[in-house]
């Protein structure tokens, strides 16, 4: 018996605990993180051998070490500029998105409004938020409110034009079969078209999130007076081309980080969805 406890579990047992086609793509995105990985200590490697050789001065083109330096000097200031930008991030994008589904919904329900209102979002969408953002600065101050304003503003188009599709998208059998039950227009809209809705949605918020990021860093370029785009426009200002590259790493991170949690939340909400359960 107790021979039997130390034997290893037979290939039928394994496959049946973990899914022979699950365990190869595991398998396969492990392999993918690790070459990424690889990749990304082979070019900083070479990057840091590169400007050691030539000599170039780091007002020009800094070394990865000089950067990690600039973190490890003040790691609690860069901290809470990261904080701080993703905060503003997470305002501006929690506003589109609630302003933009609303509108969305509206959009959906009505032609005529679709037909009022589509000139105006286009109007948005090609307006440059960099020549909005001193007016935004002028009016409401140098707080929270202007760069979560202009993170909305950039965040907010695709999340209204692709919930639109996604509420539109509906099998119209469902819309009768709700129709022959009497249900109302809002049993008909949480039943059937927002849940039809969900992948359009999440796949928005993919894009958005990211895009709120940057609609943040611009507030910070233009009127800021915290976060990681004042502290790059400050450290361009002296010539600071290592506080410049750090900030420009933590941007990045920060947007890698907003596209995950999104990612996340769909795997949460839609993991129904065929997509979904392929990733």
């Amino acid at each position: 018996m107790s021979a039997d406890r130390g034997t290893a579990p037979s290939p039928g047992l394994r496959s049946a605990v973990i899914p022979p086609e699950r365990e190869i793509r595991l398998l396969q995105d492990i392999a993918k993180r690790s070459l990424v990985l690889v990749i990304l200590i082979a070019t900083i490697l070479a990057w840091e051998g590169w400007v050691r050789f030539r000599d170039i001065p780091n007002y020009l083109f800094p070394k990865p070490s000089t950067v990690v330096d600039r973190l490890v000097a003040k790691p609690a200031v860069m901290a809470e500029a990261f904080f701080f930008t993703f905060f503003e991030s997470i305002i501006g994008f929690a506003l589109a998105s609630v302003v933009g589904i609303a509108l969305a919904i509206l959009i959906a329900r009505s032609a005529l409004l679709e037909r009022l209102l589509y000139p105006y979002l286009n109007i948005i969408r090609v307006t440059p938020v960099i020549a909005i953002a001193p007016l935004l600065t002028i009016w409401f101050g140098h707080g929270i409110l202007p760069q979560a304003l202009i993170a909305a503003l950039i965040a907010f188009f695709p999340i209204v034009v692709t919930t639109v599709l996604g509420l539109k998208s509906v099998d119209p059998e469902l819309v009768s079969l709700m129709r022959l039950l009497n249900a109302t227009e809002a049993k008909e809209l949480w039943k059937i078209r927002l849940p039809n809705a969900l992948p359009y949605i999440f796949s928005a918020f993919r894009i958005s999130a990211p895009l709120a990021v940057v609609g943040a860093l611009v507030g910070e370029f233009v009127g800021g007076a915290q976060g990681l785009g004042w502290i790059l426009i400050t450290a361009r200002g002296r010539l600071d081309t290592s506080t410049v590259f750090l900030m420009v790493v933590l941007a990045v991170l920060l947007g890698i980080a907003s596209f995950t949690l999104v990612v996340a939340f769909e795997k949460r909400f839609v993991k129904w969805h065929p997509a979904v359960v392929l990733e």
